[in-house]
């Protein structure tokens, strides 16, 4: 789509989500997914560097309740829905859509969730929230920090939960992460920030 401009629907959201997780992270997207009601007044992104998003997306499939589909190039965010990013690209956010690039500078994942932070902070502000799961190394760690700078909130999965737990760690220490829980327990944070459409 070369349509750039806003929808409003968009605008009447409160908060967007991002997850990024990678090694071990299906466990816990999943834990996370299952605190969250079909109603969930928020649409979800998730970029995964660990799984091919054809298998991601058949997993939630069968074990979320929300509407699971993936991102697709100019795609208009909607509530209650989960975007799985195609590992081979990545996923920014832009004008109320998702855009995907295959060039993202300075990024050496795919997809990238420094670059699916960042941009989740320029569009939306304090309305930004950014989840970091399981992981090695380090990617999300800046795009975190933008979060933050843009007045959007972090939250982490506790490392002694984590499979792996590099991912979260390095926010923790680079970041001003608000909440710092187990999967599940960031699943009810969600809930209890975003709410429900009724």
């Amino acid at each position: 789509m070369n349509d750039t401009t806003a929808d409003p629907g968009i605008e009447r959201q409160h908060f967007v989500v991002a997850i990024g997780a990678s090694a071990g992270g299906l466990a816990a997207i999943e834990e996370l997914l299952a605190e969250l009601p079909l109603n969930l007044n928020a649409p979800v992104v998730i970029a995964s560097h660990s799984l091919p998003e054809s298998v991601l997306e058949q997993v939630l499939k069968i074990r979320s309740s929300l509407n699971i589909r993936q991102v697709e190039d100019g795609v208009v965010l909607e509530h209650s829905t989960v975007y799985v990013v195609p590992g081979a690209r990545h996923a920014l956010f832009r004008n109320g859509r998702l855009q995907l690039s295959e060039i993202v500078e300075d990024s050496g994942f795919r997809p990238s969730i420094d670059a699916l932070f960042m941009t989740l902070a320029t569009e939306y502000g304090d309305r930004a929230i950014a989840v970091v799961l399981s992981g090695l190394l380090n990617d999300g760690t800046r795009g975190a920090q933008v979060v933050y700078d843009m007045g959007g909130r972090t939250i982490v999965q506790d490392p002694q939960d984590a499979a792996f737990p590099s991912m979260p760690s390095s926010v923790i220490r680079h970041d001003h992460p608000i909440a710092i829980r187990t999967a599940s327990e960031l699943g009810e944070w969600l809930l209890s920030e975003i709410g429900t459409t009724g």
